[in-house]
Parts: C-alpha cells; structure tokens; sequence
C-alpha cells in the first residue's frame, strides 16, 4: 500500500480558512483500506510550516521519518539503517489543494487536483482530517488529534540528520 502522496500533498497545512494557516501540529491515525478490505494503520506525529516544509513521524506500526523540504524529500528508517533520497517533481503540491479547496459545508471542504478529490474536515476551524482514494483504490484517511496550527516551528526541526553509517538510496 502506498502511503507516500499524501504525505507529498501536506507539505502545506490547512485552516477552516486554508488560505491563512502558516504552520500545523498534531498527532495522526493514518488508515489505508485496499480495495479487498485489509486495512493497516499509521500513527505519528506531523509537523508542517510554510513554505513546504513537513515532518511526518511514523511511530507504529513501523519507525520512520519523513522529511519534505521544498522539492526533496528523505526517508529515515532507522529498522533497516536506510535513507531514500528523491525528488517531488511528480509529486502533487499541497498549495494546488489549498488554493483548489471548496467548502461544502461549514467545517468540509473538497479539492481535486491532478484527478484526486480530497475530503478536508475541520473542527472549531483547526484541521481535524483528510481523506482520499489513491490511485491503487486504497481509501486513506488522516484524523489528527490535538491538532495546533499557526504556531511557531524551529526550521531545524526540516533538517533531516542522516546518521552516517546508513544506506543511503538516490531514487530519481
């Protein structure tokens, strides 16, 4: 299953008012159910601040960190002591959703860029979940839970620190 566009398409953040958040927080329950019913789900912690800078923080069922910086990304997974580098070139960008966003009703909104529609829910106008069908028929949603927006992120929390002993994969 894969997990990865979304994590492309949140490189920005998100407000009842999409157009105003500057930087978002919060823990996630990602679940990802494939078109015959199986379902895995993800849960971490997501940092996300303009412009285009996101940590996802994969805690179970697996350890890995996401970092997403402008075009780049990089995959820490500290189990099989690899880094994947690549690029976001065919990636969808968060901004396009944002700017795409229509509200449905007072806390919904939808977007659909590049053939992908996204069902955005907000609760007292902080971002409280984001749901899609991939491209593989896989329905995935995001809950966050405590989530805080337009507070202050370190830039160096963006940074990835790639230990020196992993692999490291150029894919692209």
């Amino acid at each position: 299953m894969r997990f990865l566009p979304l994590l492309f398409a949140l490189t920005l953040s998100l407000c009842a008012s999409p157009k105003e958040i500057n930087s978002f927080n919060g823990k996630f329950i990602q679940t990802i159910i494939d078109d015959n019913g199986k379902k895995i789900i993800y849960s971490g912690e997501l940092w996300a601040s303009k412009p285009q800078n996101a940590l996802w923080v994969y805690q179970k069922p697996i350890q890995k960190s996401v970092y997403i910086n402008a075009q780049k990304i990089t995959v820490i997974e500290p189990q099989i002591e690899q880094v994947t580098l690549r690029s976001l070139d065919d990636e969808i960008d968060f901004l396009q959703i944002i700017q795409k966003a229509k509200q449905v009703t007072a806390d919904k909104y939808t977007a659909t860029v590049k053939g992908q529609t996204y069902t955005i829910a907000f609760k007292n106008d902080i971002l409280s979940s984001i749901s899609y069908t991939d491209g593989y028929d896989n329905r995935v949603s995001i809950l966050f839970i405590n989530p805080s927006q337009n507070k202050p992120i370190e830039a160096s929390k963006f940074k990835p620190v790639i230990p020196a002993d992993f692999d490291v994969i150029k894919d692209r």
